[in-house]
């Protein structure tokens, strides 16, 4: 569940490395899904075989998923899990693995159209079919995030929608009533401005987090790249999309506009949210826990605010489980990949609250969607019905650049919002061809 910014010219080249080892043909194991699906049984070979398992989780984030691990080679004690915790550079280093033929034997992915072009990763279609697994288990949106090219690359891992965490002691301060689902625009403009004052932002707004600011552009009717993944040219560009960017300026000149050392962003501003630096921030669910424990604010969460006639449209977090094309223990990383997807493992790894479950099953029995904290993310799973423009085009890494740069001409220099869009929209379209 992350948002990766990397070098575009070193991402082209490690696509160029695995393509051309896949056109190599590899080292001539385990070249179909299928075949390996054939001899697939419930606990794998009863010899002893060890996995690599490798994930950009580390320390308290980490430790849901060993404990799932841990529980998975009891069952399956002819099995060993190694993990690999690679919490910097994940998908450049991931894409030399598979390049190297060095990838781990099951790994967390949650950008595909980033890999799949290089013909590295094993397509679980074939798996499913084989043994039936059922797929209605889970969440119909996060399937769609674990598809691209019209296939199956993974089986969901966690989850987790985005919401706005408010600090109640800087509400109580300014006077200012707490925001309430259902709020508007412009309450959350004229709250903003009421929780600012020297020293004290009332929400971090910039330019720099295109990622994050998806909802609002859905929300309202519009979207950064068509469905397809083909089209940014009338996308970005729409009359609703001015109107989105009409609506963040406001936000940015309302608070962020005094962050022009860019101290903070909106996805890290956790610290300054802890220390009464800022007092609503827009986040996922996996710092919940650890502040609740720490006790040292009283904090509540509320969905987005959303536009006059708009409607809720929440972005999802989420990856998947996937294995390489070559791999060598393919039947007990798919046993692997089951379990941690599954009922069992997904239901171990979200036992403290810091994501849901995959499985729509657990995710009732945990009743986190009426848990007071939680409550706003399970309304926020409500109305996601969106992929993350990441997951729509490979190329979208060098298009979020260029649109990158649209968003600070307007934020930073107050270019004219229609003209600038038009500009980026043109610009960002080339790069798709």
């Amino acid at each position: 569940m992350i948002s990766a910014k990397r070098s575009w010219m070193s991402v082209v080249v490690m696509v160029l490395c695995v393509s051309l080892l896949a056109a190599c043909g590899g080292n001539g194991k385990n070249e179909s899904g299928s075949e390996n699906a054939g001899s697939a049984s419930a606990g794998g070979s009863q010899k002893k075989v060890t996995l690599r398992f490798m994930t950009w989780d580390s320390g308290q984030t980490l430790q849901p998923y060993q404990n799932a691990i841990n529980a998975f080679m009891e069952k399956h004690p002819n099995i060993e899990v190694k993990v690999e915790s690679v919490p910097d550079n994940y998908d450049q280093k991931l894409l030399t693995a598979l390049a190297s033929n060095t990838a781990p034997d099951v790994f967390m992915a949650w950008n595909y159209p980033l890999y799949v072009p290089g013909g590295a990763l094993e397509d679980l279609g074939p798996w499913v079919e084989k043994e039936q697994y059922d797929l209605d288990m889970y969440y119909p949106i996060l399937m769609d995030y674990m598809k691209y090219d019209g296939k199956l690359w993974g089986l969901p891992t966690t989850y987790s929608p985005r919401a706005i965490y408010y600090n109640k002691k800087l509400f109580d301060d300014a006077k200012v009533p707490y925001p309430q689902d259902g709020w508007t625009w412009d309450e959350f403009v004229e709250m903003v401005e009421k929780l600012t004052k020297p020293g004290q932002y009332g929400f971090i707004a910039t330019p720099d987090d295109v990622f994050t600011a998806q909802p609002f552009f859905w929300s309202n009717g519009g979207d950064l790249i068509s469905d397809d993944g083909k089209q940014i040219e009338g996308v970005l560009n729409s009359e609703q999309n001015v109107k989105t960017m009409e609506f963040l300026k406001r936000v940015y000149d309302a608070s962020s506009k005094i962050n022009t050392a860019g101290k903070f962003s909106t996805n890290n501003g956790i610290e300054a949210f802890q220390t009464g630096q800022i007092a609503m921030w827009d986040n996922g669910m996996w710092p919940l826990g650890d502040m609740l424990a720490a006790g040292k604010l009283d904090l509540g969460t509320v969905t987005h605010p959303i536009p006059e006639g708009g409607t809720l449209k929440g972005i999802i977090h989420t990856s998947g489980y996937s294995m390489p094309k070559n791999g060598e223990h393919k039947d007990e990383a798919w046993e692997l990949i089951k379990f941690m997807s599954g009922p069992e493992g997904s239901k171990i790894i979200t036992a403290n609250k810091f994501a849901f479950s995959p499985v729509m099953q657990v995710d009732k029995e945990n009743g986190y969607a009426n848990d007071p904290y939680l409550k706003a993310f399970a309304k926020e799973l409500e109305g996601s019905d969106k992929l993350i423009a990441n997951m729509r085009t490979e190329k979208w890494s060098q298009a979020e650049d260029i649109i990158r740069s649209g968003f600070q001409a307007i934020f930073y220099h107050n270019d004219d919002i229609k003209k600038m869009l038009d500009t980026t929209a043109q610009k960002a379209q080339e790069v798709l061809k």
